[in-house]
């Protein structure tokens, strides 16, 4: 994911990893870079991430409070 954000596909991004609510499954905010393709990143992200948790979902858009 910090790679993401060092080559400028996305600005940030937010999990709910280590909070209680990991139970269900891991989720990922992701704020897009300018002109991102939202689709492409949810794809890009959900390849690498699937193999690492039986359930992750992946919210792109522009909350700004995504943080890397």
């Amino acid at each position: 994911m910090n790679g993401l954000v060092r080559e400028g596909v996305i600005t940030g991004f937010k999990t709910n990893r280590g909070d209680k609510s990991h139970q269900d499954g891991l989720q990922v905010n992701v704020v897009p870079g300018a002109g991102g393709d939202v689709e492409g990143i949810r794809s890009q992200i959900l390849a690498v991430l699937t193999p690492l948790d039986d359930e992750v979902t992946v919210t792109v858009g522009g909350d700004n409070s995504a943080g890397a």
